[in-house]
């Protein structure tokens, strides 16, 4: 390959402004790695939402659900009930 094309390929895909572990300027498979890490921690947290991980026994997603579902009950219950004593007056 010749010496100004991998020189140009080297000055696009490197940057000084960013650092690897080894603190040489980050390139582009470092800028993968980074992307991989992001999602793989991504999808641990989203496993550990829909899995008993959390302080419940179900997952966090699932307590969440039955906490909207009963919150919505209460409400309709009470409205119910307001709409029965009104029609009685």
């Amino acid at each position: 390959m010749n010496n100004a094309i991998a020189d140009a390929l080297d000055r696009n895909l490197t940057s000084p402004n960013e650092a690897d572990r080894n603190l040489e300027s980050a390139n582009v498979v470092d800028g993968l790695f980074a992307i991989a890490r992001g999602l793989r921690h991504v999808a641990n947290a989203l496993e550990k939402l829909g899995g008993a991980d959390t302080n419940t026994p179900m997952g966090a997603i699932e307590a969440l659900s039955k906490e909207v579902k009963e919150g919505f009950l209460t409400l309709a219950n009470e409205l119910s009930s307001a709409l029965i004593v009104g029609e009685r007056k």
